[in-house]
């Protein structure tokens, strides 16, 4: 056990010493949200999280977002070790347990082990600020719990998961069928501890604020979305980037590398659990990959557990494989996450700035981190947020009050070829040639490194 102790310390040191330049967006949101306020604001499918950045934030007195990056990415490293540690604890007590003897445990133990740690679903989610990381480690402890026959234990593992990643709720029945006997016990523990928190937030929210996504976005589902659902699925374990972001020969690559991945992990895969409990887990989770997002590793990351403890069956094999997509994921996946672009160009922006200075951008691209580098305490105002928040009719009306009495500029509302936050704004019939119409009567004057002031 000390060994792969000392093993789980290793890869969260590692997740941290990866860590991108650059926080990704989702995470640059918690991290404004969880330092406007204790309770920050709530993010209805991770209604937990923000709450937990909020109490990190009082206790290392972190008053700016800037200030909270590393502290959070710390707790997503150490969750996602965790969720390690604790899936090859389960590889090791089943296969030590199948085979009678403790050398065939240990080995499945590291196969599944380090098989989860290098997989770039828990990799991508163990080095940045994200909610998956903690979900992913609620997720094995609840698995862990009920394997030894806690259900209590289990069901509030479940509802932490769900409160940080609401999909989860799927998870209780999973853990309902691993427990042997008094099932009820891990349905009520996980329902109580979720209702309590949605019923203390839904009257100030109501339960539209519930039902919809926080950004507004839905998924447009078409025929494609399950060869998109593949593509995702294969990047949990193999990062492959978007096709807007790198060109056909490297997206489908790094596509093929995952998917020659997940093949041989094939190969030496054998049932880990009961055949209700893996239905009642593999089938609701890839629903949702297929119908939410299916391109995002994120959609698939919560299966990766179940894939490592079923190749650990066969250690050598499984451990080739772990090797094989570690070694991958350095060499497509590294070099991105070094690249330090977005944030030198929102820096080089943010010289021009002053404190209460508010930026008008797309959003999704350097518009959003202007001022969170950097010394000005300044407000951006990403349109499609906006959008998906209160609806393009609105729109004009909530960024004059944004920018009452301030001053005003802008940010990538000329067409400057990246489609970040463009591509998701036509589906509100807002585009680089039309943007401008939302502001107040005015007119641009430049300033320099792609920012713009408004003069009203």
């Amino acid at each position: 056990m000390w060994p792969r102790a000392l093993a789980a310390v290793v890869v969260a040191v590692a997740y941290l010493a990866m860590a991108p330049r650059v926080v990704n967006g989702d995470g640059l949101g918690y991290l404004r949200a969880a330092t406007a306020s204790f309770w920050g604001t709530l993010y209805p499918g991770h209604l937990g999280y923000v709450p937990l950045l909020g109490a990190i934030a009082k206790l290392v007195g972190a008053t700016r977002p800037i200030e909270l990056l590393w502290p959070a990415r710390v707790v997503s490293a150490v969750a996602a070790a965790k969720a390690a540690w604790l899936v090859g604890d389960m590889a090791r007590r089943r296969a030590g347990n199948a085979a009678g003897e403790h050398a065939a445990g240990e080995r499945a133990a590291w196969a599944a082990m380090l098989g989860l740690a290098a997989s770039w679903g828990a990799l991508s989610a163990g080095s940045d600020v994200e909610s998956y990381a903690p979900a992913l480690a609620a997720v094995c402890g609840a698995l862990w719990c009920a394997d030894r026959q806690r259900p209590i234990a289990s069901g509030l593992c479940c509802a932490a998961a769900a409160l940080f990643h609401v999909e989860n709720v799927l998870f209780v029945p999973v853990c309902a069928l691993v427990v042997e006997r008094r099932r009820a016990l891990v349905l009520v523990a996980a329902a109580l501890p979720i209702a309590a928190a949605y019923a203390l937030v839904l009257p100030a929210h109501g339960a539209v604020w519930f039902l919809g996504a926080s950004h507004g976005l839905r998924y447009p589902l078409r025929a494609t979305a399950p060869f998109v659902a593949v593509y995702g699925a294969c990047k949990a374990l193999v990062y492959a980037p978007y096709r807007y972001e790198a060109s056909w020969a490297r997206v489908l690559g790094c596509f093929a590398a995952g998917a020659a991945a997940a093949i041989a992990l094939a190969t030496c895969m054998r049932r880990p659990l009961g055949r209700a409990a893996m239905l009642a887990w593999i089938v609701p989770y890839a629903l949702v990959g297929v119908l939410f997002w299916g391109s995002d590793a994120e959609r698939w990351t919560f299966l990766l557990p179940l894939v490592w403890l079923a190749a650990a069956a066969r250690p050598p094999r499984a451990l080739a494989v772990a090797a094989a997509i570690f070694a991958a994921n350095l060499v497509v996946w590294l070099p991105t996450a070094r690249d330090a672009t977005v944030r030198a160009r929102a820096e080089a922006a943010a010289r021009h700035l002053a404190d209460g200075d508010v930026v008008v951008g797309p959003g999704h691209g350097w518009d959003e981190y202007i001022g969170f580098y950097g010394a000005a305490r300044v407000t951006t105002f990403p349109l499609v947020y906006w959008a998906g928040a209160v609806g393009v009719d609105a729109l004009p009306r909530e960024l004059a009050r944004a920018a009452a009495g301030r001053r005003l500029f802008l940010a990538r509302l000329a067409d400057d070829g990246d489609p970040m936050g463009w591509k998701e704004l036509r589906r509100f019939a807002i585009t680089p040639a039309n943007a401008r119409t939302l502001l107040p009567p005015g007119h641009a004057v430049p300033v320099g490194d792609g920012l713009e002031r408004w003069d009203r």
